[in-house]
């Protein structure tokens, strides 16, 4: 796998910290131009403001998405997807009740 490529796009970026904002983006399509935390949700209106927030806000232990392959965690879907490259996964009761939160 080209490090810091997208899997849902194949964009390519020129450090972890964009392909994270990208994959956030990924995360939100949809969903009119907004960004909740997953943890907390506190809302922002750029991708970037909501990656400062985790970053400064919320730990390792906050992180929601597990994957089934290995002992990696993620704040969202899209990274399990993209940086973990596992075809499965699994999350916890919380995470789905976060996805549904942000379906509507």
């Amino acid at each position: 796998m080209r490090p810091n490529h997208c899997k849902l796009c194949n964009q390519m970026f020129d450090s972890p910290a964009k392909l994270l904002c990208h994959l956030i983006e990924h995360s939100f399509e949809g969903m009119g131009g907004t960004f909740k935390c997953p943890v907390c949700f506190t809302v922002f209106v750029q991708a970037n403001k909501l990656q400062q927030h985790i970053f400064a806000v919320h730990g390792q232990e906050d992180k929601i998405y597990d994957c089934s392959q290995c002992p990696q965690k993620f704040f969202f879907q899209t990274e399990l997807q993209c940086v973990c490259g596992h075809p499965l996964y699994q999350h916890t009761e919380s995470a789905a009740a976060s996805v549904q939160t942000h379906k509507h």
